[in-house]
């Protein structure tokens, strides 16, 4: 029996829907299932899905209040994959199992992926099959070596002994360190998979061009609209359709991800785009899709931010018997005494890309970091620089956040 999957917060099920659907219709006797990541209780809610809904605490973890105190709702969603699969292969006796991103679509059967898996234990799809030109435009190869060889928007597994190692091992590895954390080297469960087919070798790759065609290969990726279907490079049926970073409100929109490509350059897509984003919006159900999250607050309201996530993470056997949302546990008085609570309001998602060189506070630590090499020199200076990358882990201040 062969099976496929996906996995959501609340906020992502009209995407969850749209996939289910192109999936189902292409592998009419499968199976698709949806892991919903939410503090939610009701199974029943997901009774008319064209999906079989599985909820978060239905997986076998040994603390769920704690991992998801842990990790953000990126990190829990995609650290939880492996032990998703490993509960979908012991509960349902699958003997395939193929995990797709939500914000995929699919345009015909994965037959590619499929005929691989009667070989292989495991399979991969690079996110790229070819260099990048270093023309300053992204994503470019740099990217990938931040964010990882492989997309793990796709993953392909085959029963067998192989593929239980390597899900045991990188369970382990997300479940412990699985933070979206680049200065360490982490990339949620999709860094770790740079080491797979080293460590394990029924691993093998896709190279069909239909599989996972998305913003960061249109480099080496076309499409073509056939009377026989959507053709990738003239050659190769489009599979499935990864449309990360995807915008369904702005019909010009190709990836809020990358500057390389737009719509406007790219007409082959704009169709397929147009199509999705219609099926995505008319995959909406409010009722639904505004369910809470329900690990982003204590039990007061009050917003559980990054630094107190990531001080936990270094603490967390302190907490390990107690909810960590409660309001009246030892964990959120531990972090009214150090001064981890933000209040009640959200803050906006900003990076370093958007700070402006030119704001008064931006340059005003500059000129504290030109006085600082001033007075260290250029040794004691570079030091001092070592440290602070080192420190603005957040989870290293836990050296200094910590009760006597």
């Amino acid at each position: 029996m062969t099976g496929a999957c996906t996995i959501v917060s609340p906020n992502y099920l009209p995407f969850a829907r749209t996939l289910a659907e192109s999936y189902r219709l292409h592998h009419t006797d499968q199976q698709f299932f949806v892991l919903v990541v939410a503090d939610v209780t009701d199974k029943k809610l997901f009774d008319r899905e064209p999906f079989t809904a599985v909820l978060l605490r239905n997986l076998p973890l040994s603390n769920v209040n704690s991992l998801a105190m842990k990790y953000d709702i990126l990190e829990l969603n995609t650290n939880v994959k492996p032990s998703f699969m490993k509960h979908l292969f012991a509960q349902f006796g699958l003997s395939k199992l193929v995990y797709l991103d939500p914000d995929i679509c699919v345009y015909n059967p994965l037959t590619p992926v499929f005929d691989l898996l009667d070989s292989a234990s495991v399979a991969l799809t690079p996110h790229l099959t070819s260099p990048v030109p270093l023309d300053g435009r992204l994503p470019n190869e740099q990217d990938m070596l931040y964010n990882g060889t492989y997309n793990l928007g796709f993953i392909g597994v085959r029963q067998d002994a192989e593929s239980r190692r390597m899900l045991d091992w990188w369970e382990d590895r997300c479940l412990q360190q699985g933070f979206s954390e680049a200065r360490t080297g982490l990339f949620v469960d999709q860094k770790w998979i740079n080491l797979a087919p080293g460590f394990f070798p029924g691993v093998q790759l896709v190279r069909h061009p239909g599989c996972n065609m998305a913003y960061w290969n249109l480099h080496e990726r076309s499409l073509n609209q056939t009377a026989a279907g959507h053709l990738v490079n003239d050659r190769h049926p489009l599979c499935f359709y990864h449309f990360s970073g995807v915008d369904v409100e702005d019909r010009g929109a190709l990836s809020t991800h990358s500057n390389r490509f737009t719509l406007v350059d790219r007409p082959d897509l704009q169709d397929l785009f147009d199509s999705y984003k219609d099926r995505v919006k008319r995959n909406r159900v409010p009722a639904l899709d505004s369910l809470a999250y329900g690990f982003d607050r204590f039990t007061d309201g009050t917003v559980v931010n990054r630094l107190a996530r990531r001080i936990y993470s270094k603490h967390e056997e302190l907490w390990a018997d107690e909810n960590p949302f409660d309001t009246r546990g030892r964990f959120f008085g531990f972090c009214k005494r150090h001064g981890l609570l933000s209040g009640k309001q959200k803050p906006g998602k900003s990076t370093w890309h958007e700070f402006d060189p030119t704001d008064r506070r931006v340059r005003a630590v500059h000129r504290l970091l030109g006085l600082m090499l001033r007075l260290l020199g250029p040794d004691r200076y570079e030091l001092l620089m070592r440290y602070l990358a080192y420190i603005t882990v957040l989870r290293n201040q836990a050296v200094f956040i910590k009760d006597k």
